[in-house]
């Protein structure tokens, strides 16, 4: 069941792994700028209603660490990801803050005749790009490694890349994929989507 208040306070103990400087100022940011921690994470897909956001980034921190923990039994070497995965997987969806709203919409019901219901619509004012803008934003407070760069960019993996994007896209991403925190993060993100609750708004119209 989604709790905000207790996830937040999940999040906020997730944080205590991480030590970066301004960290704190890009977690009162989302606090005082942004509806991150209300949002929800998709209109019709996973997460789809209040608290949503922030339960999917729980989430992939959970599948995330849960894989970082299987590949450092056979790669202790890449132990020292860590934080970075906590980092990834906490804020990898920072760019969809601000952009969801509740709508009246409107749906036709059993007898065929349209009917109102309140959703959620998507608009995102600074349509940068889904992973480079949440690399964006936390970098105007903390400094990113390269690797995390990489793994927030491309933490949707194929969903990513459209069919009609050029095959340079498609190698930059073949290439990303070599570093194994993008590996960790994606598959995370892929897991945690289709384990969360979606709600079907239309239902109540009719």
């Amino acid at each position: 069941m989604n709790n905000i208040i207790l996830n937040k306070e999940k999040f906020n103990k997730a944080l205590t792994y991480i030590n970066r400087e301004n960290l704190d100022k890009l977690v009162s940011w989302l606090e005082t700028s942004t509806d991150f921690f209300s949002s929800p994470a998709s209109t019709v897909y996973h997460g789809n209603y209040e608290g949503g956001l922030l339960e999917h980034s729980l989430n992939v921190l959970e599948f995330a660490i849960n894989n970082f923990n299987w590949v450092c039994k056979s790669k202790p070497d890449y132990s020292y990801l860590k934080e970075s995965v906590i980092l990834c997987s906490l804020f990898h969806d920072v760019c969809k803050a601000n952009c969801y709203s509740k709508e009246e919409k409107f749906t036709k019901n059993d007898e065929g005749k349209w009917v109102k219901y309140m959703g959620y619509t998507f608009k995102d004012e600074f349509p940068f790009g889904h992973g480079e803008k949440s690399v964006l934003q936390i970098s105007k407070f903390i400094e990113l490694k390269p690797e995390e760069m990489l793994a927030i960019r491309w933490h949707m993996g194929n969903f990513d890349i459209a069919p009609t994007m050029s095959n340079g896209t498609k190698m930059a991403f073949e290439q990303a994929w070599t570093h194994p925190l993008v590996k960790i993060i994606n598959t995370a993100d892929v897991l945690s989507t289709s384990i969360e609750d979606i709600i079907d708004y239309k239902l109540s119209a009719r």
